[in-house]
């Protein structure tokens, strides 16, 4: 069948048309213990290799993450503009819409993913670019609440795709030993959009620019970043076959499956309390159509007759490697933790010590600082050391530790206990929120790459879903 081997095709074509690394990850797992997974994969490359210098590249990388800081920005921009916005528009009962609405548009990431190992990465990179655009003008422009929630959905699903597309990007251009490096870079600067987001927000609902420049600010940073996109990205064509041949290769019944699945379980997350009672029909019915399409889903997965498993949507095979399925568990947990101690640590700044939104938001400086900083040392070290486990071990335990420390706040605790607390956390997460993508490509064939980066993204926007049905 034409769709067997593609995505080797697409890698193996990517490295001979471009000054790019190719990614020598052994088909065999050779170097690493999958009976423990406590090895990291061997650095050795045959690939011909080609630095990654030059003004060329550096704009290409300073654009993906620059992308990646748009997105987690936005994810989070709306959590200090929610008066201004009840203000505008008077409508409190849809709320919650603005915040879940973005994690609703972030489902389709799975899709995306497939996307890109079938069809050219650039110009499906450029038109997630161009939707996020869209969403964050219609947000700016928004008449009404209606208007803002839909802007929030498309931002979101041209978000999740720039972050799939910046991963994506570095796991063709880079190899086995440097990718962890680059692979951090991008975790840092989800981080830092995370923390800046609702600082950026506050500020703007504070001035005369008023709320709606927290959203209009994206289309000005478009114009900056545009040039690079077009000019700097390699245009990667997976494979040679027509439109009509790609468009068959994608999973059409998963993908409609998948996303009214997650659609509704996010709602029945969300409004559970908030909207509706736990008791209401609407509730109750939200439940079971996510539990029935899920379950669809996971059957359509395993039975689907006519698309191989490489082309299934949900990379199946994956789930009978228990390495795997903890990898990506730890990347939902660690997103979690990060994001709830993100949204609520300015809060309590806010509500118990009189914080404005901007004094709020510095107060997440040690967090953000950490993480990066723990991010890029985990990047640099963990390829020389050869060894992936002792870095989730150590994280985990320090994450703990700090969550743990941040359930007996009050009202009364010192700042720099709670500066304390998140430290521990900034630590514990960054010694392994960037090493899941890199070490499971590099425990994964050539061919299901794509696959692994689909696989972990789903981790990162299962907590934001997850994460919002709590917060918004």
């Amino acid at each position: 069948m034409a769709s067997r081997g593609i995505e080797t095709q697409a890698i193996s074509q990517a490295h001979e048309s471009h000054d790019v690394e190719k990614v020598a990850i052994p088909a065999d797992d050779s170097g690493i213990d999958n009976s423990s997974g406590t090895r990291s994969p061997a650095p050795e490359s045959k690939a011909e290799n080609v630095q990654k210098k030059g003004l060329k590249w550096i704009l290409a990388y300073s654009s993906l993450i620059a992308s990646v800081l748009l997105f987690s920005m936005d994810n989070t921009i709306v959590a200090d503009i929610q008066p201004s916005i009840i203000a505008a528009f008077d409508d409190i009962a849809n709320l919650s819409w603005v915040g879940v609405g973005f994690a609703l548009g972030s489902v389709c990431i799975l899709p995306v993913a497939k996307a890109y190992g079938i069809f050219n990465i650039k110009w499906i990179f450029i038109g997630c670019f161009i939707l996020f655009e869209v969403g964050s003008a219609l947000c700016g422009a928004a008449p009404n609440m209606n208007a803002m929630i839909v802007g929030r959905v498309i931002a979101g699903v041209g978000g999740s795709g720039m972050y799939c597309g910046g991963i994506v990007y570095i796991s063709v251009m880079t190899n086995i030993k440097e990718r962890p490096l680059f692979v951090a870079g991008i975790a840092m600067m989800y981080n830092i959009g995370s923390v800046v987001g609702p600082v950026v927000g506050g500020a703007f609902a504070e001035s005369s620019a008023t709320w709606r420049w927290a959203f209009y600010i994206n289309l000005v940073l478009a114009a900056v970043l545009a040039p690079a996109f077009i000019f700097c990205l390699p245009s990667i064509n997976p494979v040679e076959l027509s439109t009509m041949q790609k468009l068959r290769l994608q999973d059409w019944v998963g993908i409609v499956v998948f996303c009214g699945g997650s659609v509704c379980f996010t709602m029945a997350l969300t409004f559970g309390g908030a909207v509706y009672a736990f008791d209401s029909g609407s509730e109750i019915t939200l439940w079971v159509v996510a539990g029935v399409l899920l379950i669809a889903f996971v059957l359509v997965t395993i039975y689907h007759p006519f698309i191989p498993y490489e082309n299934k949507l949900y990379p199946s095979h994956f789930t009978k490697r228990i390495e795997l399925n903890i990898l990506q568990y730890q990347l939902f947990s660690s997103a979690g933790v990060l994001l709830i101690a993100v949204y609520y640590t300015p809060l309590l700044f806010q509500f118990t010590r009189g914080d404005t939104p901007i004094e709020a938001g510095v107060r997440l400086l040690p967090l953000v600082i950490l993480v990066g900083v723990a991010s890029i040392v985990n990047g640099g070290a963990m390829p020389r050391l050869g060894y992936h486990m002792p870095w989730y071990v150590f994280g985990n335990a320090l994450a703990l530790t700090g969550s743990a420390c941040m359930y007996t706040i009050t009202t009364d605790t010192p700042a720099a206990n709670i500066y304390g607390y998140t430290v521990l956390i900034g630590i514990g997460v960054g010694t392994y929120l960037a090493a899941g993508f890199s070490v499971v490509q590099a425990m994964v064939e050539e061919k299901d790459m794509n696959n692994a980066v689909g696989f972990m993204s789903v981790g990162t926007c299962s907590s934001l879903s997850g994460c919002a049905s709590h917060i918004y």
